[in-house]
């Protein structure tokens, strides 16, 4: 006999357990997601400890200098640094975003958190103002590049405020005597 003949199950059925095979295969593919995301993450931190590893034994003529914890530690946050300095480069390079004097809603933030006594707890911390709690969007709203701003423990030297840039859809190059098209 068919494997038709066999299924009594009727088309609801068969439908409902489709619907939970695919709902298993989905929480499988997601789990692989975070895990492939988890993954991800640890290749990067390796890499730059590698890197990390590799600047300070270069900088060191007594390698057993260099390669202490604490300096490649600091090399790896320096690491860091100089990758989120890139990426605000890049951002204001392909036009995304662009200087401004001083912060509102909508702009994009770069700082660095400060303890109690002023020294520096994070060198580097960039957002949107949007994404802070009220009462810190509050206190930011209006901060100036140099300003202090902070909020309950929260201390937050302001070091550069950019706004976003409004997305411009690129233009077809015109032929030559062509006249210019007026929008509408």
């Amino acid at each position: 006999m068919s494997n038709q003949q066999q299924d009594k199950r009727t088309a609801s059925q068969r439908i409902d357990d489709m619907e939970r095979g695919l709902m298993a295969l989905y929480q499988t593919v997601d789990s692989m997601a975070r895990d492939l995301m988890t993954i991800k993450e640890a290749i990067k931190l390796l890499g730059n400890k590698l890197d990390s590893v590799v600047k300070q034994a270069r900088t060191c003529p007594n390698l057993s200098d260099a390669l202490t914890d604490e300096k490649i530690a600091g090399q790896m946050v320096a690491n860091n640094l100089e990758e989120l300095k890139e990426k605000v480069a890049g951002y204001v390079a392909n036009g995304a975003i662009s200087p401004t004097e001083t912060a509102d809603a909508n702009s994009f933030v770069v700082g660095a958190e400060l303890n109690e006594d002023g020294t520096v707890a994070n060198p580097r911390l960039q957002f949107v103002v949007q994404a802070l709690s009220p009462a810190a969007k509050e206190k930011m709203i209006g901060a100036k590049a140099g300003d202090k701003v902070t909020v309950e423990t929260w201390n937050f030297l302001v070091q550069e405020i950019y706004k976003f840039n409004d997305p411009t859809p690129p233009q077809a190059p015109q032929a030559e005597g062509e006249p210019a098209q007026a929008e509408s």
